[in-house]
Parts: structure tokens; C-alpha cells; sequence
């Protein structure tokens, strides 16, 4: 903890030091939470509609069956440094607090975010200066600061989360995995149910009272797009769940060789070591034990021979900026588009994309998990609506 709190004074993040307009400004007197309700009294009434729509078709579904229920939101890339005014919705930090909203109304067990929040480049794509990055991580840990209070909330570290994407330096300001992970996964109370690696970039939560475990991974923790040994290491060995239990994965990048991927599209699993991933969550779904020798000091090991009535969910990534699924050997593989962009050039076949605009359009997909029925169901919030939902069997089928 005295780490994090040196990395966040160094950053003069510890006292949240941004610049608010006057609108926005807090007084001596105010608190956090007085922050937080006033920017939530701007909210427009369309979010409400947008929530309430989609809560309803999750109300029919659900019945009186007990589920788990969480939103996901990916790919933010919020450039702004400072709040406007009047509110501008074009800035995607307003749809982190429709996110939250609407994760209230759902009464969600937790919040995911699947990395990309967006402080490496401007509003003219060039690279952040220091002082604007540094004002972007501060509103984004102010965001969330008393939220994950309540609701505990899970970051997965994107490619652009370091202050470099696609081997170039895009920002003055860097982040390591540790810094980051310090930085937002420990916003979440220690008394939450949840373990994290040595970085605090990636762990997993077990949902209390609902046997299902949630890991949240990083996949750019050995180079910009890969998993280190130690975080593989981690989920072979925290996948040995107790018994009945259902397992979800989370994390940025796509793990399946053909989808999630710009045009041209090469075939391939992008992530470094993310064979191995497949591997060993294709080797819980089938109760398998194995091992893999990487080098001559390096054996990956997994054994989950010893698990009993356990199923997984899937592996929801964002990254790619559309929709689209596979199921490959068990493993259900989902991508969702939420606040990325992309052109008409660049988006491959088969994959759903969505332009909508931000000023009067969010697009959010609140997952349900429902043990019951072995379904876990994604409602979109916004853009796409009853279009955009989705159905998938949970693996192996009972």
C-alpha cells in the first residue's frame, strides 16, 4: 500500500488534484460523494430510458432464478483532461457514470472494466503531454474512487493502458503492469472476496454467496500483447475451483486465432503465451490435468482432475472495437464492441459494428449469468438493443 500511495504522490494524484470548471469545482467543504452527485444530477433522462428498457427484457428472462449480473465496458480512450461545461457526452467518461448507473439499477454484483480507459494520445491522436495524461488518470481514478467503495470493480490492463501501443510511444506519462494495477485494482476494498498477483494487475473474485469465480487478467504483462508464466501460473492454479462452482474470464485481447481481428486479417493467437491459456482453460472444461515444458527452467502445470460439477462461462474480451463470437472446444469466446471505433475498411468479416453517437446514444452490455439454466446472457444497454443480446451455453453442457 505505501507503494501505491509514493506512485500516486509522485503523480499528485493522492489528493485527485484536477482542475474542475467552475461547475463542476468542489468547494473546501465538499466531499467525494457530493462530487459524484452532482455530476450524476446532469445525467440525461435518455440514460434512464436506455437502462430501464434493457432491465426490463432481464427481468422477464431472469424470473426468480439467482444469477450474477455485472457490466462490462471496454475501450474508452477518454482523451478529455478536464470536465466541460456545459456537459459534453461526447466525452466517454460520462459513460463510465451511465455504466455505473446502470450497474446500480441492476444491483451487479461487480463492474468490469476490459482495459483501454485512454490516456496515450489527445483528441488529435498525437501523443499526451505529461501534465494532460496525469489529469486523465486522476478524473479516471476520481470516477471510481467511491463507486468500487460499493461495488467492487475490476480492471483488465489494455495495450494502450501503458502509455505505448502498437510499439510506439504515444504519451510523456508511463505505466507499468504494477503501477497500474496498484492504481485501480486496489480502488476495491481488501474486504472484498478477491485475491490479486503480485502486481495487482490481474486476480480474481469469488461472487459471494453465488459460487461462480471471475478472473481478471492482463494480457499485455509480458510485452505489449502477451501473458507472463507467473499469470498463467496464477489461473492453472486458481482454476481448481470448489465443487458447483462457474468460472468467467476477463481480460483485453481476444484469445481465438481467426476472431477479433482488423483487416487483413491474420490467423493466429495475437497474445504471447496465449496458446498456453487456451490450453488450460480448454483443459478445465474437459477435467484434464497436464503440463508444458517452456524452457529448460520454466514448466507450466495445470490439474483439474479434482474439480467436480464446475463450468465455464467463457472469456469476454473488448480490444477489437465490434461484436463477435466463437466456440471453439468448449470455450466460448466473446468480444464486445462497446466504446471503440472502427472503419468500414478495417472491420473483418462476420463482425458486427455499431457507429452511434455519444451525445444521445450509450452502448453497454450488462451480463447475466444464470447457474440454473447453464446460460449466460449479455442485454445491450443502448446502441443495437434486442439485436445485440446474446445467448451462450455454459461448458460442458449438463
Amino acid at each position: 500500500m505505501k507503494n501505491r500511495r509514493d506512485f500516486l504522490k509522485k503523480l499528485g494524484l493522492l489528493g485527485l488534484g484536477t482542475t474542475l470548471p467552475s461547475t463542476f469545482a468542489r468547494s473546501s467543504h465538499s466531499s467525494e460523494v457530493v462530487e459524484m452527485e452532482r455530476l450524476a444530477s446532469m445525467i440525461p433522462d435518455w440514460v434512464d430510458k436506455k437502462i430501464e428498457t434493457a432491465f426490463s427484457r432481464y427481468a422477464a428472462w431472469k424470473g426468480t432464478d439467482d444469477v450474477i449480473v455485472f457490466p462490462v465496458v471496454s475501450d474508452i480512450h477518454a482523451a478529455r483532461p478536464k470536465w466541460e461545461e456545459p456537459a459534453n457526452f461526447n466525452d466517454t467518461r460520462w459513460h463510465i457514470l451511465f455504466a455505473q448507473r446502470a450497474a446500480k439499477r441492476f444491483q451487479a454484483d461487480f463492474y468490469a472494466d476490459l482495459g483501454d480507459i485512454g490516456f496515450d494520445r489527445d483528441l488529435a491522436w498525437k501523443p499526451s503531454r505529461y501534465d494532460a495524461a496525469k489529469e486523465r488518470l486522476a478524473s479516471q481514478v476520481e470516477l471510481f474512487q467511491g463507486f468500487a467503495k460499493t461495488t467492487p470493480t475490476f480492471f483488465c490492463m489494455g495495450n494502450h493502458d501503458s502509455g505505448r501501443a502498437y510499439g510506439n510511444v504515444f504519451s510523456e506519462l508511463r505505466l507499468t503492469a504494477k503501477e497500474y494495477g496498484e492504481m485501480f485494482n486496489l480502488l476495491t476494498p481488501a474486504s472484498a472476496n478477491r485475491v490479486l498477483g503480485p502486481n495487482s494487475d490481474y486476480g480474481f473474485f469469488d461472487v459471494p454467496g453465488k459460487r461462480c469465480r471471475v478472473f481478471f487478467l492482463n494480457t499485455s504483462d509480458a510485452h505489449e500483447s502477451g501473458y507472463s508464466v507467473e499469470q498463467l501460473q496464477f489461473l492453472a492454479d486458481h482454476l481448481q475451483v470448489p465443487e458447483g462452482y462457474c468460472v468467467v474470464v476477463l481480460q483485453h485481447i481476444c484469445l481465438h486465432p481467426k476472431i477479433g481481428k482488423w483487416n487483413p486479417v491474420r490467423e493466429g493467437i495475437s497474445v504471447r503465451n496465449g496458446a498456453w491459456g487456451v490450453q488450460i482453460l480448454e483443459a478445465f472444461v474437459q477435467g484434464e490435468k497436464g503440463s508444458a515444458k517452456l524452457d529448460e527452467k520454466t514448466t507450466l502445470a495445470w490439474d483439474f482432475t479434482g474439480n467436480r460439477n464446475t463450468r465455464l462461462a467463457g472469456i469476454i474480451s473488448g480490444h477489437s472495437h465490434f461484436d463477435q463470437q466463437a466456440e471453439v472446444h468448449g470455450v466460448n469466446h466473446i468480444i464486445t464492441q462497446s466504446y471503440g471505433t472502427i472503419s468500414k475498411r478495417d472491420l473483418p468479416e462476420n463482425a458486427l459494428y455499431r457507429p452511434f453517437s455519444r451525445k444521445e446514444q450509450m452502448l453497454l452490455d450488462m451480463v447475466v449469468i444464470r447457474p440454473s439454466t447453464g446460460e449466460m446472457r449479455f442485454f445491450r444497454i443502448g446502441e443495437g438493443d434486442t439485436e445485440c443480446d446474446r445467448t451462450f451455453a455454459m461448458m460442458p453442457k449438463k
